[in-house]
């Protein structure tokens, strides 16, 4: 079965007809007039376009059609859309403003090549990128589809947020951005309407990268970002991590003020807690330093601003405290990975100099020694003493060797312990093939399967292994619950390993010593 698009004239092939599988759709939407077709249709009956997309110059073996408009302007718009096996997408369609065929040649490149570097992203608060193509002259990316409500619709519905919950949203979106900056990357255009919040966990998903703007003419103080929300350096095209820091404290004033900075004069923004009282000190000053017009005033780093906002966050200890051989795991990874098997391991005891004193008990003195007997002086040695020598010797060096021996034994368990909790990256090539087979008990009512995550972390540079692996462990629970839902058990029977033992370290140490590192984890999870 073939379906040909009229622009392109070529032939291409499908693996079964696109309406085949759409039993629950009724009606699919033309993407030049977004007007309402049958959905066994592939040509339009109001337009006469084709309506299969990734039709005309395919990137993958992906097709789509699309069954809703989300938004709609004069860039482009937003659609939900399906592919031939009914999976939904979001599918973003920008359109080519350029009027000088030099510029629309350089901004097709930039979006190309822009589209690839989102679909490199692996992060559980960013919607991944599926494909990116272009369609009678249109340019599409298809992605996670989200469901939910963005931040913007949010405040509008309800007014001020409650601090608390903004602390919450403000946690999960510096981590994003906190890794895009990891990878040299800004995003330009923080604000309420691209941070959306999902319907069925409550967490946040940061959406449009601002790939759009590589369509948009070139117009002064429009070229990046939003105004209001942009920074002053943004609207001569300059963006650095600190224009996002800036954005971020725009974003987060309007959801604890209810004042709409697009709506106020340019980089207007009293402090929070004069039109809000309920906020804290804290927190308004930390928004008013993040809203500073020079960026060399703001923080230096989204982890300042960060730990501004949670000062016990900038507090909080090593995740993992090593004391040979038992290993404690934070109490930040126990709450991740709660519902789960225990790991192996035994709390580590306090160290000489954080053991608290405690004061000996009175003990009452001895009572006095009789005196021993009085023995006759000895002149010279009795033939025995020299045996009995010799036999006390060979008693302590037998007892010597035993406690040699016991001390051994005690090492290598617990360096064996170590090992197998803590998975330093050396052993890893040696106790992956033994440890990482599948498990042989399932939770009732759940089933089991092997899944594999690229997961980043951000620790000291100072870091041990064993911190870094528990740091990871922490990720790839995320990262499983993202994907796969709340319920998500991971098996910690069979902790999940790093593939290959390698753990890449792909940005830093930043002003705070603080370094990035990637990791593919492999492992064992439970689902419904």
């Amino acid at each position: 079965m073939t379906t040909r698009s009229r622009t392109a004239g070529a032939p291409i092939a499908l693996a079964k007809p696109i309406w085949s599988v759409m039993a629950e759709v009724n009606q699919i939407l033309c993407p030049h007039c977004y007007k309402s077709n049958l959905r066994r249709a592939r040509f339009c009956q109001h337009c006469g376009s084709d309506i299969v997309l990734n039709n005309d110059k395919p990137t993958d073996d992906r097709r789509y059609v699309i069954t809703r408009v989300i938004k709609q302007g004069g860039q482009g718009a937003v659609f939900e859309g399906i592919d031939e096996g009914g999976q939904v997408f979001a599918i973003k369609q920008m359109l080519d403003k350029f009027t000088d065929p030099k510029e629309s040649i350089e901004a097709i490149e930039r979006f190309n090549a822009e589209a690839k570097l989102l679909q490199s992203l692996s992060h559980p608060r960013i919607p991944r990128v599926y494909s990116h193509f272009d369609d009678d002259n249109r340019h599409y990316l298809t992605m996670d589809f989200v469901r939910g409500k963005d931040l913007e619709q949010i405040v509008d519905e309800r007014g001020l947020l409650p601090e608390d919950q903004v602390l919450q949203y403000a946690d999960q979106i510096c981590d994003v951005l906190v890794y895009l900056h990891g990878k040299g990357l800004i995003y330009r255009d923080m604000k309420p309407s691209n941070v959306m919040i999902e319907a069925a966990s409550g967490g946040v998903k940061l959406v449009d990268f601002g790939i759009t703007k590589l369509f948009k003419p070139t117009e002064r103080g429009t070229q990046i970002g939003t105004p209001g929300y942009a920074p002053p350096e943004q609207y001569q095209g300059l963006a650095t991590p600190a224009s996002d820091i800036y954005a971020l404290g725009a974003t987060l004033h309007h959801l604890l003020t209810g004042r709409d900075p697009t709506e106020q004069m340019p980089f207007d923004f009293p402090a929070a807690n004069s039109v809000n009282t309920s906020v804290s000190k804290r927190t308004s000053e930390a928004l008013q330093r993040a809203l500073q017009k020079v960026p060399q005033d703001r923080f230096a780093t989204m982890n300042q601003f960060w730990d501004a906002l949670r000062p016990e966050r900038a507090r909080r200890p090593a995740q993992v405290r090593v004391a040979q051989p038992t290993v404690q795991l934070p109490a930040a990874a126990a709450a991740q990975m709660a519902g789960a098997p225990a790991m192996a391991g035994t709390a580590a005891p306090p160290t000489p100099a954080t053991r608290p004193a405690r004061p000996s008990p009175a003990r009452p003195a001895p009572p006095p020694r009789p005196a021993p007997p009085q023995r006759p002086p000895v002149h010279a040695p009795t033939a025995q003493q020299p045996a009995q020598r010799r036999g006390g010797l060979l008693a302590g060096i037998a007892a010597v060797i035993s406690w040699m021996i016991a001390l051994l034994v005690v090492a290598v368990i617990g360096m064996g312990a170590y090992v197998y909790v803590a998975r330093p990256a050396w052993a890893e090539p040696y106790i992956a093939p033994l440890i990482n087979s599948a498990p042989t008990s399932i939770p009732t009512g759940l089933t089991s399967q092997m899944v594999q995550f690229t997961v980043t972390i951000q620790l000291s540079a100072d870091a041990s292994d064993a911190e870094r692996r528990s740091a990871l462990l922490v990720a790839f629970t995320t990262a499983a619950k993202a994907q796969y839902g709340e319920s998500t058990l991971v098996n910690q029977n069979v902790p999940p390993s790093t593939v290959g033992g390698t753990i890449e370290q792909i940005g830093g140490p930043d002003a705070n010593n603080n370094v990035t590192y990637q990791a593919t984890m492999q492992g064992y999870i439970y689902t419904p």
